[in-house]
């Protein structure tokens, strides 16, 4: 019994002493999902700030702002971003946790929304299991009852999450496994990661490839692409602009106010405004918009003191072929007019206070 005890005790430790400090990082491969967030964060922590009045972003991959462009503008206000493909609105909340420890670095967190209506989504992000991985190097014990809990509507996600936050190993045991086959070339890769992926970030420029020579027939609902398109690509965009819209299930706006509802509590009552945004909705807009909900989640929202809603329409005249580079993903001279009218239109609206 002494000697099983001992075990658990030494398990335990190396556990905890290796995953559960900041020990992980240092050979944390940069690219994974994992290594994105604590990238991310990380070279947020450790911006130089020239001006008390920081403003921050978050977001996914169609988050196309590049704080560069804003930055050039000289408004005054200095800004910068988490936003990281594949994270989700759960994510963004532990990522500000990370970026805004004591939740008074900013004026304004810039939050991106695909809609204003809170429209339904094929996938219900309330079971997003990619989540845990994507968060694993940001949960505390303290946090295992309400994440676990998020996953309530898939028991066997609950388990995972427990057994994931409480033994964090077994969340990066495949990244362990390739950094033992290849231990040099990692730890070389992560210190250049360290050292230049600031900057990588910062000087992005974004693909100058565009969707023109795209057409479709609404009538008719045809789409057709020009040579130099895959059949991949053409079935991904009949996929977006002429499939049906998913039903109404509840679950995107019951997700959206948990969410967006947990990060502004994090915020209320502080300096931080809370500023949303819709995003240009593509190369194309489907005429089937969606009907106006007053009850979505950033319209209550929008009642809230300290809560802004940018116009619903502000970046309408972004939506044309020759700015995106695919149906849904701005291109780099979309991404910089974007960041420009965004620095621009936060600037003027915090100055408006």
């Amino acid at each position: 019994m002494f000697t099983l005890v001992l075990t658990v005790c030494g398990f335990w430790a190396v556990e905890f002493a290796i995953f559960h400090t900041d020990a992980y990082y240092t050979i944390l491969r940069h690219d994974s999902s994992t290594g994105s967030v604590e990238m991310s964060i990380r070279n947020e922590l450790k911006r130089v700030r020239n001006s008390p009045r920081q403003v921050l972003a978050v977001g996914d991959s169609r988050m196309g702002f590049l704080p560069r462009y804003a930055n050039e503008l000289e408004t005054g206000y200095e800004f910068g971003t988490i936003a990281l493909g594949g994270a989700t609105p759960r994510d963004w909340y532990y990522m500000l946790r990370g970026a805004d420890p004591s939740a008074n670095r900013y004026s304004a967190i810039i939050i991106p929304m695909d809609d204003y209506e809170d429209v339904e989504i094929d996938e219900d992000q309330s079971v997003r299991a990619a989540d845990l991985y994507y968060l694993i190097a940001r949960l505390r014990y303290s946090d295992i009852f309400y994440f676990v809990r998020s996953y309530r509507h898939d028991p066997k996600l609950e388990w995972a999450a427990v057994r994931g936050v409480v033994l964090k190993g077994l969340i990066y045991k495949r990244d362990f496994q390739e950094f033992l086959l290849h231990p040099t070339a990692r730890i070389q890769m992560v210190k250049l990661a360290r050292k230049d992926s600031y900057q990588w970030n910062y000087n992005y420029v974004g693909p100058n490839e565009n969707m023109e020579g795209v057409t479709i027939d609404w009538k008719n609902r045809t789409l057709t692409v020009p040579p130099g398109f895959t059949d991949e690509q053409k079935a991904a965009y009949e996929y977006r602009f002429l499939s049906p819209r998913t039903p109404y299930r509840g679950d995107r706006t019951s997700y959206m106010h948990q969410w967006l509802g947990k990060i502004y509590e994090r915020y209320r009552g502080s300096k931080t405004r809370l500023i949303f945004l819709q995003l240009p909705r593509g190369p194309f807009v489907r005429p089937d918009q969606p009907a106006f909900n007053p009850h979505s989640s950033v319209r209550e929202l929008a009642a809230q003191p300290g809560v802004i809603l940018l116009p619903e329409h502000l970046f309408e005249s972004l939506e044309r072929p020759a700015l995106f580079i695919d149906q849904m993903h701005l291109n780099g001279p979309g991404g910089a007019e974007f960041s420009r009218m965004l620095g621009k239109q936060v600037s003027q609206t915090l100055d408006a206070l």
